[in-house]
Formats: structure tokens, sequence, C-alpha cells
């Protein structure tokens, strides 16, 4: 599969439509990327597992399993080190579907200087058992929390951690 768009978005749709592609499934090792780009973070203190199973047609179902100890529990998008300083706006839009009604967040987070900052989007997600579409937007300017230069970005979500199964049926960001 080639990569030949050069647009600020480029990468993260390339590892978007690499998983739309892709058929894999099993139990999720925390930072292993499953296409390049593309991984969750389990915090390592807790119980909580996470099986995937992706194949063309639905980019990939989710099934969490927590016991409910640890501190985090998230899916990341690698964005690259784009460089903010012509951009206006950065969002995304998610079309999910779930065994029960469930919420995520979503942020940009960029690494700087020992660390990183992130920049939550204003809405939450809610996720239903009848599929549902989600659309959210960074307008930058109003974000002094978004660096114009970082040494990389990344597009989270945070899973709510708790037993769950949550269908990503599609997924796409924008950077304008």
């Amino acid at each position: 599969m080639n990569n030949l768009d050069v647009s600020a978005d480029a990468q993260a749709n390339f590892s978007l439509g690499t998983l739309r592609a892709h058929t894999t499934s099993g139990k999720v090792i925390s930072g292993k990327h499953i296409v390049p780009g593309v991984f969750f973070s389990i915090d390592s203190k807790s119980s909580d597992s996470v099986d995937i199973d992706s194949k063309p047609g639905d980019m990939m179902s989710i099934r969490v399993t927590s016991s409910g100890t640890g501190r985090w529990l998230t899916l990341h998008l690698s964005l690259g080190a784009v460089d903010f300083s012509e951009t206006s706006v950065v969002g995304f839009m998610l079309r999910s579907q779930s065994d029960s009604t469930s919420t995520l967040r979503a942020c940009v987070r960029s690494g700087i200087e020992g660390g990183h900052v992130d920049a939550l989007f204003a809405k939450t997600i809610v996720s239903f058992p009848k599929s549902a579409v989600h659309l959210d937007m960074l307008e930058l300017e109003l974000n002094p929390d978004v660096p114009t230069k970082a040494r990389w970005r990344e597009l989270v979500f945070f899973l709510r951690r708790e037993n769950a199964e949550i269908l990503i049926k599609d997924l796409r960001v924008f950077v304008i």
C-alpha cells in the first residue's frame, strides 16, 4: 500500500486505511502496534485486557475486560510531527456501536520537551447499541494547550475501564 499523500493528516489517514484493509484478532499487547501508528496503552498496574477483531468492512471491534483497578486504557493514533503553524482546525469523525451505551473521551496529545500535553476535545463520545456518528474538532486558535510545533502528535481515545464491547465502524481524521 503506497502512501503518496503529503497533507497534514496523511500519516493518520494512511494508518487508518491500513487498519481498514487489515485482518487480525486476539489479545492486545500494550504498546504493540496493531498496524503502524495504531496501538493501545494499558496501565501495567491493572489487570485490564483488550481483545480486538479487525476485518475489512468493520475497522475494529474492541472487547474490554476490566477489573476496575488501574489508571488508564487508551487507543492511540499517530499523527506524526505535524506542524500546526498553518492549521486552523484538527478533528475527527467516529462511527461506532457498542453492546450497551458507553462513553469515551479524546484528545490531541503533543510531545514536548520533558513529556507531553493533552488538549481534550470538548464533546464526550457516546457509543450506543445502534450505530452512531460523532464529529468533533479543536479550533487551535482557541486552544493554547496545543503547541504549534511538537516532536510527535497522537489522537488519543480514553476508554472507560469497564467491561464493554465497542465496534469502531469508521474513523477519519482531518487537519485544516
